[in-house]
């Protein structure tokens, strides 16, 4: 998949995780930053152990980059979890 799909795809996934995760909107711009990472290292082992063909924008390649960022996110913020007030 091309790497604008990877920055895209990272970018939303941290807005969302950002949005479940936290709710408070504090550590945006770490969330668009691990999201971008994660997509960007699951696009490229994808692209890496694919066909040439599979590395086109397809829905495959697409769930994967969104289930790196996710990862990625899922990871960090288990291990450094926030305090939540309330």
């Amino acid at each position: 998949m091309a790497i604008g799909t990877w920055f895209i795809a990272g970018l939303i996934v941290g807005f969302l995780a950002n949005k479940l995760i936290v709710r408070t909107g504090e550590g945006l711009m770490r969330d668009f930053g691990l999201g971008v990472a994660g997509a960007a290292l699951a696009g490229a082992l994808f692209g890496a152990v694919s066909t040439p063909d599979a590395s086109v924008i397809n829905v495959f390649g697409l769930i994967v980059t969104l289930a790196g960022a996710s990862a990625a996110l899922v990871v960090y913020h288990t291990l450094y979890p926030h305090v939540r007030a309330g």
